[in-house]
């Protein structure tokens, strides 16, 4: 058992309130191995049992990703009374670090703010950067953080963009040829950021609102080409009166965020509409308008781009780029293998992005075993096969916000997260980290 500790030592105001390490929370718990069955093994690790508020939220932004300096996974833990403000709600989140492949873990960072679990990013020089909102200060900022390889992770550089409106849902992306990250906040702004924290632009995704639905759960990532996606999650009223997920939407940019257009390559005008109004390219189906339809992950790999979302049945779905078609589709009848098969409202995609032809993961819930399982395609997600499973005796039963690093790592494995299972009020129990080795021990070529 480790137990580890760092406070920031930086601006109070943008860091607000730094709290100490409870110890039931820093107690490191390793889960056995998943057994193998008929497929590969997928290692699970409890990494905080105490966690209780959240933990990994939803997938819609990446809250694992590997460093030459190990794995790093953020997550909420505890909801904390806002002081003068009962209404108001603020998380304990922490940052956890594992030097061992995933097999520990000890918190390097945790502060308290309106805000739900950080998304993270590394860049190729192996520095770690992490954003994230605060609702409760009256300045309405992200907050961006830059952990320098080799460095103290307890005490990052921190930059506060003010005048982001934002709730919990958000997501960012790291651009390597552009060197630099985008994020897509909850209601359309979109900004451009330096590793350093200086914003280079300000401007707008999809508009915040449409006659149907608003933004709701944004996603972004960057091809190798250099070529911005960005997906949405939509939240809209249905014929009850009540706040349903109304469709999901797609769109790219070529430059960096200044123009976008569709998935057949036309020009779209200004910040489209995000809902089904709208002239940007939808992926959920005419059927799903008021059943709560999900965007669960996205990813570009070799000039396709990839769903996964829940609908009536969880769907996998393909689009080329080149002609703008959808020219795969599966649902979670047909969505398995020889003898998983996938169905929740999240999972996760992840492959070697950069290496034409290489593997591509889908992992999420196998329902009849009450366990994580993972398909794999070797024809960019045409056909899916068997891969691996966790041992269902040591896996919680249920998982809420599956995710993932968008990248097998460079010593070839699929790694991510969950949070054991939700209860009402947020509240949940226990956050995970799981792994499962790639294809013939896939790793940096």
């Amino acid at each position: 058992m480790r137990r580890k500790h760092r406070s920031m030592g930086v601006d109070s105001r943008a860091l607000a309130v730094i709290l100490p390490f409870a110890v039931a929370g820093g107690c490191v718990v390793a889960a056995p191995p998943g057994r193998a069955g008929e497929a590969g093994a997928i290692e699970t690790t409890l990494v905080d049992p105490g966690a209780r508020f959240y933990g990994t939220f939803q997938s819609h932004n990446q809250k694992v990703v590997a460093t030459p300096d190990g794995i790093f996974l953020a997550y909420s833990r505890d909801r904390v009374p806002v002081p003068g403000k009962p209404e108001a709600e603020a998380a304990r989140w922490r940052l956890a670090r594992s030097t061992d492949g995933g097999r520990s873990f000890e918190t390097v960072l945790e502060a308290v703010h309106g805000t739900r679990a950080p998304a993270l990013e590394a860049d190729e020089a192996g520095n770690l950067h992490m954003t994230h909102p605060d609702w409760n200060d009256p300045r309405r900022p992200f907050l961006f953080y830059r952990f320098a390889r080799g460095g103290d992770y307890g005490a990052p550089t921190v930059a506060t963009i003010p005048d982001v409106p934002c709730g919990a849902k958000y997501a960012m992306a790291y651009d390597p040829g552009r060197k630099q990250f985008y994020i897509a906040a909850q209601f359309g702004q979109l900004l451009v950021v330096s590793p350093r924290g200086e914003v280079l632009r300000r401007g707008m995704g999809f508009a915040g609102r449409g006659p149907r639905a608003g933004t709701q759960y944004p996603h972004l990532t960057v091809s190798p080409d250099g070529v911005l996606h960005h997906a949405m999650t939509t939240v809209g009223r249905n014929r009850k009166g009540r706040d349903v997920y109304w469709d999901i939407h797609y769109m790219n940019s070529p430059d960096g965020g200044r123009t976008w257009r569709k998935l057949d390559g036309s020009v779209l005008s200004g910040n489209p509409v995000p809902d089904d109004t709208g002239p940007t390219d939808r992926i959920s189906l005419d059927d799903e308008f008021e059943i709560n339809s999900w965007l669960a992950n996205m990813l570009v790999k070799d000039g396709k781009v990839h769903f996964i979302y829940r609908g009536r049945a969880m769907h996998y779905v393909r689009y080329d780029l080149a002609s703008g078609r959808k020219d795969v589709a599966l649902d979670g009848g047909q969505f398995g293998g020889t003898s998983i098969s996938l169905s929740h409202v999240s999972g996760l995609l992840a492959s070697r992005a950069d290496h034409p032809g290489s593997p591509l993961y889908c992992m999420a819930l196998d329902p009849a075993r009450r366990a994580l399982a993972c398909l794999v395609s070797r024809d960019n997600g045409g056909t899916w096969s068997d891969h691996a499973v966790a041992d269902a005796d040591t896996f919680p039963g249920n998982a809420y916000a599956i995710g993932g690093a968008r990248q097998v790592t460079d010593d070839g494995h699929v790694i991510g997260s969950f949070t054991g299972r939700i209860r009402s009020g947020g509240f949940c129990e226990g956050v995970w980290f799981f792994r499962t080795k790639a294809i013939d021990g896939e790793t940096k070529r």
